[in-house]
């Protein structure tokens, strides 16, 4: 199956090592832990690079995140920030993807818990961290969840990978003053679905799996490192 990949102006930002690492995650023969070394890079990447342009040092960032990102993905961009001189705190989520109403085309992404430090009354930056944003129904449910309570001065959207139009569609789903807020961090864009609805080359397929995850299931029943840290930091 042929397929089309648009590196972005930011992946020339990130440098060489950022597109090596998001290369390498299209390598089927990765153990997980070299798959998740490579999505640490590449949130290092990401998360200096908006460190640097947002000049974020002595100010607050929220991190969202989801459960199978939080080891890898988001730790990387929450060490860039902390080396930035940002005070940052986080949410990190566990979300159960399913069908509803028997379409196929429908998702939804029930949250079934959650990890969440105290949202700053002032906040200047919240980033919605995934992946990969394909059908963005996992981000779309955990920042309306979030936004339930945060009021953010502006929204940030950061991932690897995202297929094409998934931007207008999270847009969508949001008010215009909200979907305004919208800053898009992405290093390529992908416009083709296998037959299994993977982003070809995107990720290199589905993630919970390429970490070592069992499905949603064993995703799910996992506590992250990077949690637990915060967590006992907290005490």
């Amino acid at each position: 199956m042929s397929y089309n990949r648009t590196l972005s102006a930011l992946a020339a930002e990130a440098g060489t090592s950022a597109i090596d690492a998001l290369t390498q995650l299209a390598d089927e023969t990765l153990t997980p832990e070299s798959y998740g070394n490579a999505m640490r890079l590449i949130g290092l990447a990401l998360g200096r690079c908006f460190a640097q342009d947002a000049k974020v040092t002595g100010k607050t960032v929220y991190l969202a995140v989801t459960v199978e990102d939080a080891d890898y993905l988001a730790s990387g961009i929450a060490e860039a920030l902390h080396d930035a001189g940002a005070k940052t705190a986080v949410a990190c989520f566990w979300n159960t993807r399913k069908k509803a109403g028997g379409y196929r085309w429908l998702d939804v992404a029930t949250i079934v818990n959650e990890y969440r430090e105290p949202i700053p009354e002032q906040l200047e930056h919240l980033i919605v961290v995934k992946s990969i944003i394909s059908g963005a129904c996992v981000v779309k449910t955990n920042l309306m969840h979030l936004l339930e309570l945060a009021k953010p001065k502006q929204i940030h959207i950061m991932a690897p990978v995202v297929l094409k139009g998934a931007e207008s569609r999270l847009s969508s789903e949001f008010e215009p003053h909200i979907a305004d807020q919208f800053q898009y961090w992405l290093l390529a864009t992908d416009d083709t679905k296998d037959d299994s609805g993977n982003v070809l080359p995107g990720i290199g397929g589905e993630v919970y799996g390429r970490l070592g995850f069992d499905g949603q299931r064993g995703k799910n029943a996992y506590f992250p490192s990077f949690i637990r840290e915060r967590a006992l930091a907290l005490m």
